[in-house]
Parts: C-alpha cells; sequence; structure tokens
C-alpha cells in the first residue's frame, strides 16, 4: 500500500461521510504541521487528521480502546499522536503491516464511533 496526501484524504472520504477541514492551520498558527481533518458531517467531531511529520505520512483515528491496543502491536502504528492515547492511534501509512483493508475498516469503526 501507498499513499500520497491527497489519495489518503480521499480514501478516509470514500471511507465516511466526512468532510475535510483545516482548524489548526490558520494564519497565525505557529504549526508546522499542515493537519487535514476529517470530521463528521452531522456533529463535526473528528473521525481522523492526516499529516506529514518527519518525512512520514500520518494518520490519527479512534479506535475501541481494546482494539488499539491489538493494533499497536504491528509494525507503524503507535498511540495517538497529540490526542488521548488510550483511544486515538496513529499509523504510518506507507511504513506499516497495516493492509489497505485494514486501514479502511479502522477508519469506518472511528467514524461509527464518533457519530451521533
Amino acid at each position: 500500500m501507498h499513499f500520497e496526501r491527497e489519495g489518503l484524504i480521499d480514501f478516509v472520504l470514500a471511507h465516511t461521510d466526512g468532510y475535510v477541514d483545516h482548524p489548526f492551520n490558520g494564519e497565525k498558527s505557529r504549526q508546522r504541521i499542515l493537519w487535514s481533518v476529517i470530521k463528521q458531517k452531522s456533529n463535526h467531531k473528528m473521525i481522523a487528521m492526516v499529516f506529514e511529520k518527519d518525512g512520514h505520512l500520518l494518520i490519527d483515528f479512534k479506535l475501541d480502546p481494546e482494539h488499539g491496543a491489538e493494533v499497536r502491536e504491528l509494525r507503524g502504528v503507535h498511540p495517538g499522536y497529540h490526542m488521548n492515547k488510550r483511544h486515538w492511534n496513529t499509523v504510518e501509512v506507507n511504513d506499516t503491516e497495516v493492509s489497505e483493508k485494514e486501514l479502511a475498516s479502522m477508519i469506518e469503526e472511528s467514524a461509527k464511533l464518533t457519530a451521533d
């Protein structure tokens, strides 16, 4: 599996009923990371965040805590970057043992967990 940033965002949108927002990237922001946040259309809660850090394409999303602990055993999966470490997980998209099918399933789980 190999994604470019825009392709990953499109992949998330294809598996959710979300929209893209950039709430952390305003003119006054000191962020060095460009965050693309995919939010629920119904309640505006975050489903996932796509970002690049140190040359790696990453995605954060919410999983059931037991499932999150299980997938963190795989290469390229870590506790959520800048997020609640119990519920959120970060995947190094292009350097992971997670398959495209598994990634889609985890994104869909995040969408369910953040829905109304």
